[in-house]
């Protein structure tokens, strides 16, 4: 009776805590995990960066301004479109409102230098500059930075300016927690943008125009060590171990924003905090969800890209069958203390049996699904095709692909030798006996 009431009461507190404002993922296994922190941020959300999991949420799928954060998909486009040594020439008078190079016109410098004071300090003018030089103009840039972010799988992202800013009369930049950790999950897997938001100060050389310049990330959790807030009892700094970028933002209609991404072992976590009260609450609740997901949960990789997890047979082809693998790491979030090693296995799901050649590396030919011993689907990735089987000679058609024909030549040569053996033998021994 005593363990049944204790169940009863187990249940009823899982309901309850699932009905307030943070949320804790259903796939968690851990017999006791913390309570996710309060904090002072309107919208936040803590993400795996390598599967998608939602670790928290609080109103993150809210449409806000993300101020700053903006330049992250001014990052990336640029990366796309233009050389990062080439030297430019400012040909207009550039922005001068909030954070700032001061950039001239006609001042000559390098995209390279002009993208890392963006991304480092921040800097409104170059984020300007950068937005005509690979677009043409504003709008046609904008329209990049929007097309971008549909690629990650943004779905309520808007930008109607390159750097965050709400001049009079134009619309503000919207955005949600949930699309600002998709697109940065994304670009952190561009190693250039992550060597860029990784970078803790820089110095950029003396122009035609201007003196060296040298700046410190605006991004605290990467450098200030002096800087500490009390947390669960202990002054911690706001440089947070493991941090590795990206971004931060300020407006007044956006409040403080952050979005960070920090690593530790094999775990990655995506925090976003919007429209934090100051500066420095948006760096405590990005460690205070950094500090929740770390403690409780871990990214558990089931199998690495390109390993093979089968075959799949093919007719009619070069080869009797290819071998087959996820172009992307198969992996799952799980609760830090679950031993998803000795109680998950990969089941392969192929959408045909036997498949007809030609087969082209990378063809999508099934799924590799991860399960738990209870058999509930903790992640899923496509089954591709790692070789290519090319359309198979005369002999495919009869069921022996090009790779067995030296094989079955051999066979066949070897019987037909045998053959004239036993007759010579035969044919020996009967002279003999006349």
């Amino acid at each position: 009776m005593g363990k049944r009431f204790t169940k009863v009461i187990t249940v009823m507190t899982l309901i309850a805590a699932l009905t307030i404002t943070w949320a804790v993922p259903s796939f968690a296994t851990a017999e006791e995990t913390q309570q996710p922190p309060e904090l002072d941020s309107t919208s936040a959300i803590l993400m795996d960066a390598e599967t998608g999991e939602v670790l928290y949420e609080k109103n993150a799928y809210e449409k806000r301004d993300p101020a700053s954060i903006t330049k992250i998909l001014n990052c990336l486009v640029v990366l796309d479109n233009l050389d990062m040594d080439q030297e430019v020439t400012v040909s207009f008078d550039p922005e001068t409102e909030g954070s700032v190079m001061h950039l001239q016109k006609g001042e000559t410098i390098s995209v390279r230098n002009l993208v890392y004071g963006m991304m480092i300090w921040s800097a409104n003018d170059a984020a300007e500059v950068l937005g005509k030089l690979a677009g043409g103009d504003i709008e046609t840039f904008c329209s990049m930075m929007n097309e971008k972010a549909a690629e990650f799988g943004a779905k309520d992202t808007v930008y109607t300016n390159p750097n965050g800013l709400n001049p009079p009369g134009r619309v503000n930049n919207i955005t949600t927690a949930y699309d600002i950790a998709v697109i940065s999950a994304g670009a952190m897997k561009n190693t250039e943008f992550a060597e860029i938001v990784s970078t803790p100060s820089l110095t950029i050389p003396a122009t035609n125009k201007s003196k060296e310049r040298k700046h410190k990330s605006s991004n605290r959790c990467l450098w200030d060590t002096k800087t500490k807030f009390e947390y669960n009892g202990v002054k911690t700094p706001l440089k947070y171990d493991g941090c590795k970028g990206i971004k931060t933002g300020y407006s007044s209609t956006a409040g403080d924003c952050f979005v960070g991404y920090a690593e530790r072992g094999k775990t990655h976590l995506i925090v976003v905090v919007l429209n934090a009260s100051h500066e420095e609450p948006k760096f405590h609740d990005a460690i205070k969800l950094w500090d929740y997901g770390f403690d409780n949960f871990k990214t558990y990789y089931a199998a690495r890209s390109g390993k093979v997890l089968g075959k799949q047979k093919v007719t009619e082809g070069s080869l009797r069958e290819v071998d087959l693998g996820t172009e992307n790491d198969l992996a799952a979030t799980v609760a830090k203390d679950y031993k998803a090693s000795e109680n998950t296995e990969i089941k392969i799901e192929l959408n045909n049996e036997k498949i007809k050649a030609p087969v082209s590396s990378g063809t999508v030919l099934g799924s590799a699904v991860l399960v738990d011993e209870n058999g509930r689907e903790l992640a899923r990735q496509d089954l591709i095709a790692l070789e290519t089987a090319e359309q198979g000679g005369p002999l495919s058609r009869i069921g022996i692909a090009d790779e067995d024909v030296p094989v079955f030549v051999a066979v066949v040569f070897t019987a037909f030798a045998l053959v004239i053996v036993i007759v010579l033998l035969k044919r020996k021994k009967k002279k003999t006996t006349e």
